[in-house]
């Protein structure tokens, strides 16, 4: 936790005074630890092999605390993400939407404490953990710049836009460029959302919806990714 290491000496560096003498300081570590026990506290056995655990997360703070994290809040809330998505990979739980922490102000909760509360919040997208790669019927998986998202929803729109499922920074990607569509069978089919500069699946360009098979590599602008079906039925959540 490296990062939350620094972030830590940097507020011990600067508001220290916000804290009267003898008052613990919550540090960015307790809220690490803090949402890794909610994470397993709250998770639900789906079966044999699949253990679903919730992806939208709050810490509520006392005022005088969120203020002190406010100036790191960025980096410290994509570091809290990053932290439980681990600690999922690690204890084999799945997702069903994109992580996502927030920070929120609470003046019942007293200062150096903290109060934690989660939901599950299914999206288009979310992180592909171990567990997930693994299950037998799971969802399909798109695999991009290494990073692997299991495509948890009927329809996943890819592109530059903010409101996409899956948002690329490559000015060859179109706002809304790519739409990838599981069908009942559990196949998944590729169609291009009239982008400027075309998608190509397996190397020849797409005008029409395209079958994506197992391993199948589709080039959006500079942008590649890998397609990785699941080996039996959809997943029943």
């Amino acid at each position: 936790m490296g990062i939350l290491d620094r972030i830590e000496r940097s507020l011990d560096r600067g508001v220290t005074s916000v804290f009267s003498p003898g008052r613990g300081q919550l540090k960015p570590l307790d809220l690490a630890q803090g949402l890794k026990r909610e994470c397993d506290d709250q998770i639900q056995v789906l079966d044999r092999t699949r253990t679903l655990a919730p992806n939208v997360y709050t810490v509520y703070l006392h005022p005088q605390d969120f203020e002190r994290f406010s100036s790191w809040q960025d980096t410290l809330l994509d570091e809290l993400q990053r932290v439980l998505m681990e600690h999922a990979d690690k204890q084999r739980y799945m997702f069903v939407g994109a992580v996502s922490v927030a920070l929120e102000q609470d003046e019942e909760v007293r200062q150096g404490r903290f109060e934690t509360e989660s939901r599950t919040e299914r999206g288009s997208v979310a992180p592909a953990t171990g567990a997930a790669q693994d299950s037998p019927g799971g969802s399909p998986i798109v695999e991009i710049d290494g990073q692997q998202y299991l495509l948890t929803g009927p329809v996943t729109v890819i592109g530059r836009g903010g409101d996409a499922d899956i948002i690329l920074e490559d000015t060859g990607v179109s706002r809304h460029h790519l739409e990838l569509r599981a069908e009942p069978d559990s196949s998944l089919v590729a169609t291009d959302l009239g982008s400027t500069n075309g998608t190509f699946v397996d190397g020849e360009r797409i005008r029409t919806p395209v079958p994506l098979h197992d391993r199948s590599l589709i080039k959006i602008g500079r942008t590649r990714l890998t397609v990785l079906l699941p080996g039996s039925g959809p997943a029943a959540w």
